[in-house]
């Protein structure tokens, strides 16, 4: 592991063109670091404010040998790319996070086992194959439950609610062909919460204020900060977060997603080992963002203790509004107090793809969640306050 400082003009490569490797990017810019981002697309986001770019295909060897010869340490902006991959640059460069996280973080039942073996609790679960494993994991952990693909899966796709075994047969119908699967008991839950967590090669780990997540059809909505649960809750959350960044060995920002159950049990679902949609609202409302945290990892520089500057939401913009073409409208809402404008340059508007975010900052949190309403209203959308 690469343990020496990354200096003024030194390359970071990424692997991915989103919008979360677009950010990066211009934290990186920020610091003085020069980018690379190789991504299949050629029309990725990413691409426009990177110092160097590759829209070939994964499985290239050119772009391999290209992306090598240009970039002194390696990461991702995302968990589906294939960690053989990620692991073969790391024969060559340092990766961060290392390639076994990745490869954890892709595996359900193999997230959720390394989870427990930290310490962190989670809702009873199963890995099965057949439709007779199912039938026996709903009728021993019990219904109702979520029948998931192990691997792949993304903003709800991938998944069959069971609410009783009669269910089973036909959930595993409709997963057919990507097993294997995890049955999830399903978890009776007042809150949806996110902490990222950020560590260094030196292992120094700091936290970000946790984060209250709202889902609307398997896509997060918005995102509140603070979360709105006990400080007992929060301290576990953040020790949790803590606990397994220090197990993992994280050198990079991680996010990690857990519910907070009727009874007050706090209990973790996933992760993702690089910086997340629910750490935004870091980019105003927070020294330094998500990004720039990220990237001070990567590059060899200490991670520091973030500074919140104060109650804040962030607000997803995705394709449905837009599909009309009129995504000029987004401006509208730049008359409203404290809203930020983020807008991801994606040429193709459609359902469920995240185009932009809005983040709002406020003196309160009552403020900014009124200013939240206000510019979804303005948008032409609707606010949901349930999950």
């Amino acid at each position: 592991m690469a343990t020496d400082m990354m200096g003024i003009g030194g390359t970071v490569g990424i692997l991915g063109g989103g919008q979360l490797g677009r950010m990066m990017s211009m934290a990186a810019r920020a610091m003085g670091i020069r980018t690379v981002i190789w991504d299949p697309v050629p029309s990725s986001p990413a691409f426009v404010v990177a110092d160097g770019s590759l829209a070939l295909p994964y499985d290239s060897a050119e772009a391999l040998g290209t992306f090598l010869s240009q970039v002194d340490r390696v990461t991702y902006e995302f968990e589906n790319i294939d960690w053989e991959l990620a692991q073969r640059i790391a024969e060559d460069k340092p990766v961060f996070p290392h390639p076994r996280i990745l490869r954890t973080s892709q595996e359900r039942v193999r997230e959720k086992d390394t989870a427990r073996e930290w310490g962190l609790s989670t809702t009873p679960y199963r890995r099965v194959g057949s439709v007779s494993e199912v039938v026996q994991a709903v009728r021993e952990l019990g219904s109702p439950g979520v029948l998931k693909t192990v691997t792949g899966g993304y903003d709800g796709k991938g998944q069959v609610v069971i609410r009783e075994v009669s269910e089973a047969a036909q959930a595993f119908a409709a997963l057919a062909g990507a097993g294997p699967y995890i049955y999830e008991k399903w978890v009776h839950f007042v809150r949806e919460v996110s902490v990222v967590v950020a560590r260094d090669v030196q292992g120094t780990i700091v936290t970000y204020p946790v984060t209250e997540n709202h889902h609307h059809h398997g896509i997060l909505d918005y995102s509140i900060v603070p979360a709105r649960i006990s400080a007992a809750q929060r301290t576990l959350v953040e020790e949790s977060a803590r606990r397994l960044a220090s197990g993992l060995q994280l050198v990079g920002v991680m996010a990690l997603e857990f519910f907070v159950s009727e009874d007050g049990a706090v209990l973790f679902n996933e992760m993702a080992p690089r910086p997340h949609n629910s750490g935004h609202w870091t980019i105003e409302a927070a020294w330094p963002s998500q990004f720039t945290q990220h990237m001070r990892a990567v590059a060899g520089w200490p991670v520091v203790p973030p500074r919140w500057w104060g109650p804040a939401v962030m607000i997803n913009l995705l394709g449905d509004l837009f599909l009309d073409g009129q995504w000029s409208r987004v401006t509208q809402v730049a008359t409203l107090d404290g809203v930020q404008i983020h807008w991801y340059e994606k040429r193709e508007m459609r359902p469920g793809r995240k185009v932009g975010h809005l983040t709002i900052v406020a003196d309160s949190l009552d403020r900014a969640l009124e200013q939240a309403r206000m510019a979804k209203r303005l948008l032409g959308g609707e606010w949901n306050d349930g999950s």
